[in-house]
């Protein structure tokens, strides 16, 4: 028996530790005890008072933890010979913060994040990417393939990992590892195109390397040649400038200058701009070894070529197209990535497939008019792309510890940024960043507006489509999706239809008459462009108008061009939708642009007005926008005027109507 130094309690404890547990019991109820180990989370089982323990935990250890504190108190202690030697001679702390792994179940070979209460780590947790509470095991499982975010989060929060979750960390499996689509002679056959049919032109210190030689048919311009003044000495960096100061000719301006270092440029692209990027290639170059990604792509089949266009969203969606480009990615390899704002997004598929195989490669540039779309946080996996060591965060969940304050309601709403002058100071040596103001002298924009009254049948419908998702969900459950759902249902019956479960509805409207007569006040000589949101609204343009050329989503990339071309020759109307010709098009022959819809994004109205105010415009462009009157378009309307995004304006004032107990403004 174990006795204190100054006994204060009569009644002994007996204390057993068993596999995965320890009991602790009196000879009969004593308070003074109880109120000892309640505390500790031992619970009364109906015989004694018992607390279990994870498979990781030493119930010897934590039976002689429970020793010393009762000693400490003044009991008598009955325990066995090995947890009074711990009790007296030191024993492991309780680990409260640990990684384990799933080893049965649905979630094997995730990790599973455990933590012991009164502390709270479960919306950090939830924060990180593919997280999902396991009310069985009461832990976070997060799946293995983000195991460099669990690290940060473990680090940050000082959690430990057990051997079964640190082999799972050392042998977590990559994007690339998990693709197993072909078989093993389908693999053994994939070879790295040679360039056998190219003129070769070696200098003597070279030759050991092959290389295409080609011309360039343009000059740069003034503010392009400190870009590349500033690029070419790096291997990797972003050229982060305004739409229409030439980013496309400032990359291939980089690609000829290196071209005696490298095999091969792979340039990822959004899918509607492949054409224009091939068609700028052509432009400024006398280079016509220049192969497009298709459907029919595969490892086994691309052909020899220096220049390499795919399109960005086919990395993501398609295996096939992703492993065909994984095979160009060398140490000699220039990739670049054009609106790299499609990769901010660093737990998306196709961001995380393309940060890891280009990392093997000799260059990497970034394209882009707008690195930070949303915020701060879109830099992370930009720049991760690039090198992980220009920011020095091994996670993104490390980055937004020090940078990002969340909402405390909301994991993963960015309320404030932090020290954007360090991230700012650590990107400057790897970026040229310029804007219009700064470079050119291009014509003011000039802005108009047309307001209409929406019809009898689209206020019913508009009143209908509030009353059953708005009024239906409690202000407490209006998150971004149900806001998201509404505003899309109210902007459909707006533009006189309605995608209601599954059937089109479509409503009387008069919105194409204000677009008819806006284009009639217009000079007759001149081209217009039309932009819209729905497709459906595109072909009902096109049914109602004369001379129309059409650019929207479910036309292939040839229907597209040639229907571009046939309005660049001799068309009046370009009706395209703001999805798919919002990037990367130059329409500078138009002066004038008719918004007859517009999108929920600040980013995705900038990217269109600048197609027609860009290099090669001459004349002021002139954008009308047409507008109901009704709650939803004023929020727009509002939104846009102070260059945010509609849904994100309105869930911050959910938000605020909440904290202050007041009402939402009225759609």
């Amino acid at each position: 028996m174990l006795k204190p130094a100054t006994i204060q309690h009569t009644s002994i404890v007996r204390i057993l530790a068993g596999e995965r547990s320890v009991s602790a019991n009196t000879e009969q109820r004593y308070d003074p005890f109880i109120e000892l180990v309640k505390p500790l989370r031992y619970r009364w089982n109906g015989a004694f008072w018992a607390k279990s323990f994870r498979s990781f935990e030493s119930p010897t250890d934590r039976a002689a933890e429970l020793t010393a504190h009762l000693l400490e108190a003044g009991f008598c202690i009955e325990c066995s010979d090995a947890i009074a030697d711990k009790a007296i001679h030191g024993y492991a702390l309780a680990k409260t913060r640990m990684v384990l792994a799933f080893i049965s179940g649905e979630h094997t070979g995730k990790f599973s994040i455990w933590w012991t209460y009164p502390e709270d780590f479960y919306k950090r947790a939830l924060f990180l990417p593919g997280s999902q509470y396991n009310p069985d095991s009461k832990t976070v499982a997060v799946h293995a393939e983000f195991a460099n975010e669990v690290q940060g989060f473990a680090e940050l929060h000082g959690f430990e990992f057990t051997d079964a979750a640190r082999e799972l960390l050392e042998n977590a499996p990559t994007a690339l590892a998990v693709m197993t689509i072909y078989t093993a002679d389908e693999r053994a056959a994939w070879k790295r195109p040679t360039l056998q049919n190219a003129t070769i032109k070696v200098p003597e210190r070279l030759l050991d390397m092959q290389y295409v030689d080609f011309n360039l048919t343009t000059d740069l311009l003034p503010h392009q040649v400190p870009a590349v003044e500033k690029m070419l000495p790096l291997r990797v960096g972003g050229l982060f400038m305004d739409m229409g100061l030439g980013k496309t000719r400032t990359a291939i301006e980089l690609a000829w200058r290196r071209r005696h270092r490298i095999s091969s440029v792979v340039w990822f692209c959004p899918c509607s701009l492949k054409e224009t990027i091939a068609h700028e290639i052509a432009k400024h170059t006398d280079c016509s070894s220049v192969y497009t990604f298709d459907d029919k792509t595969t490892p086994a089949n691309i052909p020899p070529a220096f220049w390499y266009i795919v399109g960005l969203e086919s990395i993501g969606s398609s295996d096939r197209a992703f492993l065909a480009a994984n095979q160009l990615m060398d140490e000699r390899a220039f990739v670049i990535v054009d609106e790299s704002s499609y990769i901010k997004g660093y737990t998306a598929k196709r961001t995380r497939r393309l940060t890891e195989v280009c990392q093997r490669t000799a260059y990497r540039l970034l394209l882009t008019g707008t690195p930070l779309s949303q915020g701060p946080e879109d830099l992370y996996a930009q720049m991760t792309f690039l090198d992980q060591e220009i920011l020095g965060y091994s996670s993104f969940y490390s980055f937004a510890a020090n940078h990002l304050e969340y909402h405390p309601d909301y994991p993963g709403l960015v309320v404030r940024a932090h020290n954007t002058d360090y991230l700012a100071g650590k990107i400057a040596p790897y970026v040229y960043q310029v804007t219009k103001d700064e470079c050119l002298d291009l014509p003011e924009k000039l802005f108009d507006r047309r307001y209409y009254s929406l019809t009898s049948e689209q206020r019913e419908y508009y009143q209908q489509a509030k009353a059953e998702i708005l009024l239906s969900v409690p202000d407490a459950n209006l998150d971004s999706f149900v806001i998201f759902q509404l505003f899309s249902a109210l902007q459909q019956i707006v533009s006189g239809f309605w995608n209601y479960h599954g059937t089109q509805i479509e409503i009387p409207h008069c919105r194409l008459d204000v677009l008819q007569d806006v284009l009639e006040r217009l000079p007759p000589e001149e081209k217009v462009i039309i932009w819209c949101k729905y497709v459906y609204s595109v072909k009902q343009i096109a049914g109602a108008l004369p001379d129309t050329c059409l650019y929207y989503g479910e036309m292939n990339t040839d229907e597209r061009t040639a229907s571009l071309k046939k309005w660049r020759d001799n068309g009046r109307y370009l009706v395209i939708t703001l999805g798919t010709g919002g990037h990367g098009l130059t329409l500078t022959e138009s002066a004038y642009a008719v918004y007859y819809e517009q999108g929920f994004k600040y980013s995705e109205r900038i990217q269109s007005e600048d197609r027609i105010h860009r290099i090669g415009q001459e004349r002021c462009p002139t954008y009308i926008d047409i507008f109901a009157r009704c709650g939803i378009e004023e929020r727009i309307e509002y939104a846009l005027s102070r260059k945010e995004d509609v849904v994100k304006a309105f869930r911050r004032e959910v938000n605020q109507a909440k904290d202050k107990h007041t009402k939402v403004g009225a759609l």
